[in-house]
């Protein structure tokens, strides 16, 4: 699958990132949306115990999700609805060897630093407020950092499969 690229490792493991990302994407943050809401942990009222229960643990750690900001359940949503269409096409581009083209490039260089600023300023945001909150600093930043760290490796990953690129065709 990843024979024609210049780094096979790297995009497998790209492909396993994008992989988790699409399932928090599409399966993990839809299923509280659809069953808890926003409100839902706060007033105990999901409307499925095993989601409930998934995201009551997760909460225990990350205690602003009893009581989240509007600005943090809009970069949570953004996640969901803006961003799955880059994890989907990462995947595409990755599987077909396509990761190295321009257009791809163009919109993972953007993409990925708009992730990565999310991360910066959501982690931020965490450090800052975890005694008002009674946060777990390091289970939230463990589980959060790889939306931050994966994208900074993409970014690097492009830039010397650019410089690869460049290469072969001025030695053409």
């Amino acid at each position: 699958m990843f024979k024609c690229s210049p780094f096979p490792a790297w995009d497998a493991f790209f492909f396993v990132m994008f992989l988790l990302f699409c399932l928090v994407a599409f399966v993990h943050e839809p299923l509280f949306y659809f069953y808890c809401g926003w409100d839902g942990l706060r007033h105990d009222s999901c409307t499925n115990r095993t989601i409930a229960a998934i995201w009551k643990g997760y909460a225990q750690y990350d205690r602003v999700y009893f009581d989240m900001p509007l600005w943090m359940a809009l970069l949570v949503g953004f996640d969901t609805f803006l961003l799955s269409p880059f994890y989907v096409y990462s995947l595409y581009a990755l599987a077909t060897g396509r990761v190295d083209t321009p257009l791809y490039r163009a919109v993972a260089y953007s993409t990925c630093g708009a992730m990565i600023y999310a991360m910066v300023l959501y982690l931020t945001w965490e450090v800052l407020e975890a005694d008002r909150y009674a946060s777990a600093l390091g289970p939230v930043i463990g589980y959060n950092i790889p939306w931050g760290i994966m994208p900074l490796l993409l970014i690097i990953r492009l830039y010397r499969g650019s410089r690869l690129q460049g290469l072969r065709l001025s030695h053409a």
